[in-house]
């Protein structure tokens, strides 16, 4: 701030433009990306007691999230094992006994169990023990859920050692940890552009002044932001005007969130930030080459959420909602653009190099 100066890398990246639209890199990146690698489903607020259930399907698979009698959180594929009617409905809900498929009424219980068979007799012999509900690699840490969408094999593991995928960035999620904090609202935003072209608008602040003029930017200092790559993901400090007010002040006294937003993009589709008292959380998911929909949430702690009115976080809700009808709406027009070859790559500037690390890791992944 001080030499209005950037966080530059060495130089210019670029990505193809075809990689927002190309149906074979579509369907190499759903296939590895969106069923090997763990993707935030929920969060533990959605499933805090022993009976509560959530539905998910925008990875592209049918996902049933459920809490034990146990207190255990498991995941499975929500796919009856007779005729592969979906065995739950409803998008959510609580003190669940039992999931029973509204096709044939067969029942399983909440660890996935096949508990009974209507007409069992007369059904035929069926070994019920190996007819339960296909189990998904699940893990619940730091307030999130996540989950890898595809099925196990019935002596496979579910545990997922999600620390471990997390990697440099587990620190810092386990500083922030949004365990008991509650949501406050939930959006998804469907849009015709490439589920990539979605989480581009989140990796660098160039554009505030000139897309946000009236909405964000007149927060943030302009294109003063800091960049890091931890493994595959990134972590981003995006510099609000009042970092000004540090100059003088002990450093003792300093807190990063009520001068910046820190942002984390958490590989592959995930963007998690984090203000002086919530969070908003973003997860981007295929719907085709050129159509994805943006799940967007704002989880508060209690003790926060106690302080202040609803209007206030209303109004912050309202902030991050106007923002994204301008980065989305922009984000269509380019992916219409990238038709017209007027361009063969999107080029990256070196303060722009999240992006270029970003693309870089999508492109390492389907190798």
């Amino acid at each position: 701030m001080r030499t209005n100066t950037r966080d530059d890398g060495p130089g210019l990246s670029h990505t193809p433009v075809e990689g927002y639209f190309d149906p074979v890199q579509y369907r190499r990146e759903v296939d590895v990306l969106f069923r090997r690698h763990p993707i935030v489903v929920g969060h533990s607020a959605q499933v805090a007691a022993p009976g509560d259930f959530v539905t998910h399907d925008a990875s592209g698979q049918p996902i049933l999230i459920a809490r034990g009698t146990d207190g255990v959180l498991r995941a499975f594929l929500n796919v009856c094992r007779h005729r592969s009617a979906c065995v739950e409905q409803a998008a959510c809900g609580a003190n669940k006994r039992a999931f029973v498929c509204a096709y044939h009424g067969w029942a399983y219980d909440l660890t996935g169990r096949l508990l009974g068979i209507t007409d069992g007799t007369a059904f035929g012999e069926v070994d019920k023990s190996k007819y339960g509900l296909r189990r998904l690699k699940a893990a619940e840490k730091y307030g999130l859920i996540w989950v890898v969408p595809t099925a196990l094999d019935d002596h496979e593991d579910a545990t997922l050692d999600i620390d471990a995928y997390l990697g440099q960035l587990q620190p810092d999620l386990e500083g922030w940890t949004m365990e008991g904090w509650e949501r406050h609202s939930f959006e998804p935003i469907a849009k015709k552009m490439n589920w990539k072209l979605v989480i581009d608008t989140f990796l660098e602040l160039y554009h505030f002044r000139y897309l946000h003029p009236e909405t964000v930017f007149p927060l943030f200092l302009d294109n003063i932001a800091t960049y890091e790559q931890l493994g595959q993901h990134i972590r981003i400090a995006a510099a609000k005007r009042t970092l000004t007010e540090l100059e003088g002040q002990p450093k003792e006294d300093w807190r990063i969130t009520d001068h910046a937003i820190v942002l984390y993009a958490m590989f592959p589709n995930t963007v998690l930030t984090y203000t002086q008292d919530h969070c908003g959380i973003f997860t981007s998911f295929p719907i085709g080459p050129e159509e994805s929909v943006l799940h967007f949430s704002v989880l508060i702690s209690p003790e926060e959420k106690a302080k202040k009115p609803e209007s206030y976080w209303e109004a912050n809700r309202n902030l991050f909602a106007s923002a994204l009808v301008e980065d989305l709406g922009i984000g269509e027009t380019i992916q219409r653009n990238c038709h017209t070859g007027a361009n063969r790559q999107q080029t990256f500037g070196k303060f722009e190099k999240a992006l270029g690390w970003y693309h870089a890791e999508i492109d390492k992944a389907i190798l």
